[in-house]
């Protein structure tokens, strides 16, 4: 009876330890601790506390580095990281991207007047603009320019050259099996503009990823948060 009263007060105790510490690395996600001594060195400023002017650009590319050629498709001069705006745009699709084939977007924030490309203070992140999917029936691939009649001419071909051919027939598939390059007709972008100072020993894990600082003076400064919000990407978007 001692025996089995101290294995089922140690389980429970373990338990305890694990949801208080569940509920330690719960509150470090919600809250992140600032810098209390802003003159400190161990505070990381905000780059957007000196108002500087900024320009964001959006290219497009058939490789997320850029190589091979990009075009530019965005040109916001006056970028205010304090609004909220949407734009539509008429994207032109290469030909290797028509032909099953991938297009990237290339997010840059930058000094207003200098070219993205020379400016070693911006900020950048690369998006997939298209997504392999096997497409429905009743649905239209604007990339493959393929229609849902065509498929079924294609596919009553097929069947018939097998009907013809009992030899060949085994190896037939329909296109429609197959995933499709499709087009994600939203992006989404966000950008933190609170001029919040970062504690170097309090830095969360989720915010590292996103954060690029450099030393000015005796302090070191972080560039513009920016992130892709992937969550809003719907598959009723694509087409």
């Amino acid at each position: 009876m001692f025996l089995k009263t101290s294995f089922t007060t140690l389980i429970v105790g373990v338990f305890v330890v694990y949801v208080l510490h569940t509920c330690w690395v719960m509150y470090g996600i919600v809250y992140t601790k600032p810098c209390d001594n802003p003159k400190g060195d161990k505070c990381i400023t905000p780059f957007l506390a000196g108002n500087p002017k900024l320009q964001l650009s959006i290219y497009t590319a058939l490789r997320p580095n850029a190589e091979g050629g990009h075009t530019l498709i965005l040109k916001e001069e006056n970028f205010d990281v304090n609004s909220k705006f949407e734009r539509i745009l008429n994207v032109s699709l290469p030909k290797k991207t028509r032909n099953n084939g991938t297009l990237y977007a290339l997010i840059f924030v930058h000094q207003a007047g200098i070219s993205p490309w020379q400016d070693p203070r911006q900020v950048h992140l690369v998006a997939q603009l298209t997504t392999y999917m096997v497409p429905k029936p009743p649905e239209i691939s604007l990339i493959s320019g393929e229609d849902q009649t065509q498929g079924q001419r294609e596919e009553a071909r097929q069947k018939k050259h097998s009907d013809g051919n009992p030899a060949a027939g085994g190896g037939a598939t329909s296109t429609s099996d197959h995933p499709v390059s499709h087009w994600r007709s939203r992006l989404t972008l966000n950008i933190v503009s609170d001029h919040f100072l970062f504690d170097r020993e309090y830095l969360p894990s989720d915010v590292h990823r996103y954060l690029r600082a450099f030393q000015n003076g005796k302090k070191m400064v972080y560039l513009p948060l920016l992130f892709v919000d992937e969550l809003s990407n719907r598959v009723k978007d694509l087409v």
